[in-house]
């Protein structure tokens, strides 16, 4: 029988990890929301502070990434991250008042800052000389699964239990998965006397960089608003979807189900992304992810038409987004040389983060213009698609070797 590469034991326990620092405290933790406000009678405004807090506290942090694992090993500066998630359900647990919360959050976005996709895309490209893209498409789709079954669970438990006993446990349940991202994390793989998986392989898939590839200082001018546009749309976009379909009278239950839809669609989408992309190439790979994307952004300004456009919307923002998370990562393989990975890796995430933070307020502000509709604001992030699409696909065109075709 023959022996799993050590490799996939690494990617279970990034997965671990960003199933917590991503999943949990991003996608899952917008079910606590109603009972944080009924529980200690705090106004919205509060509670929206509570989100821009650790959103706030994740952007800062991701400067902080390179001194913090140079400080660290990889494995043990992941595994603290995850502690420190830890400590913050914990900390919202415990909290009394409105500043612990904001506290808690700013454990929790730190968490996210520095132990999310940054040092696990540099994980991955220690230990996967072939199949690196697949890897890591495998690893950012555990961030879907936080939209299936988890809302439901934690509600059970709120109302079963009590919010501070839901939150301890979640706490406590993040502690042990951080635990075994240390067990089965080893920053490269000549700490197990091993090789990366397909190191030596005559045919580098994903593995190898693209000779004479290279991210000049120019392609930035384009790359920067891009990514911007990315965290509007990504971020932003699908953290709207509900209050988009209740806009337009669809009951709660409907919406429900429209977002465990799209849930499932971003999490078999991420899967594919890989798999794709390592057969038909990162321009091909973007040009059907992109089309399905736009197409979703599309019919999220037509919900309104009825049930069958809002879940075909679903689906196909669900699936689209693939290209815009786990893409992330895998341009910044295919943009930059090894020496330079992890910084450009830092830099993508750190322009992503900075669109969901600037236009965090956009569609409510939005919507107070146009009579409460967010339909306008799904037309702007159709348009920010657009763009997205246009600008990686001419940078990765610029930054091609001569004669290379995509």
């Amino acid at each position: 029988m023959k022996r799993i590469h050590y490799g996939w034991f690494v990617l279970l326990g990034c997965a671990l990890l960003l199933f917590c620092t991503s999943g949990l405290c991003v996608n899952a933790f917008t079910i606590y929301q109603p009972y944080i406000l009924s529980h200690n009678q705090f106004t919205n405004a509060q509670s929206s502070l509570i989100i821009t807090t650790r959103s706030l506290a994740a952007f800062l942090s991701m400067f902080l990434t390179g001194a913090y694992y140079r400080r660290f090993s990889l494995r043990s500066g992941m595994s603290a991250a995850g502690l420190v998630t830890a400590g913050g359900f914990v900390l919202f647990g415990l909290a009394e008042s409105f500043p612990h919360y904001c506290l808690a959050a700013v454990l929790t976005g730190f968490g996210f800052g520095v132990g999310s996709m940054i040092p696990i895309a540099i994980v991955l490209e220690h230990w996967f000389h072939r199949k690196r893209t697949l890897a890591i498409s495998l690893c950012s789709a555990v961030t879907g699964l936080s939209t299936l079954g988890i809302p439901n669970l934690l509600t059970w438990m709120i109302e079963r239990w009590s919010l501070r006993a839901t939150f301890l446990a979640e706490g406590a349940f993040v502690a042990l998965l951080s635990l075994l991202t240390f067990l089965l994390v080893r920053d490269e793989p000549a700490r197990k006397h091993m090789e990366a998986y397909g190191a030596g392989a005559s045919s580098g898939g994903s593995a190898a960089r693209q000779p004479g590839r290279s991210l000049q200082r120019k392609n930035w001018l384009l790359l920067l608003p891009m990514l911007l546009a990315i965290g509007a749309m990504t971020g932003t976009g699908y953290s709207h979807l509900a209050v988009l379909a209740s806009s337009q009278g669809f009951d709660s239950h409907v919406t429900a189900l429209a977002i465990s839809v799209s849930g499932v669609m971003m999490t078999l989408a991420k899967c594919a992304y890989g798999w794709i992309t390592e057969r038909v190439g990162m321009y091909r790979s973007n040009r059907i992810f992109g089309g399905v994307l736009m197409a979703g952004m599309l019919l999220c300004c037509l919900v309104g038409l009825g049930p069958a456009v809002l879940f075909a919307a679903m689906c196909c923002y669900g699936g689209g987004l693939a290209m815009t998370t786990a893409g992330l990562s895998a341009w910044a393989g295919e943009l930059s040389s090894s020496a330079d990975y992890d910084r450009t890796v830092r830099r993508f995430q750190i322009g992503y983060a900075a669109g969901g933070l600037l236009f965090s307020s956009l569609p409510g502000i939005l919507a107070d213009l146009s009579g409460g509709s967010y339909i306008p604001a799904y037309i702007f992030f159709a348009a920010c698609t657009a763009f997205v699409i246009f600008a990686i696909q001419r940078t990765l065109r610029r930054s091609a070797p001569a004669g290379a075709k995509n």
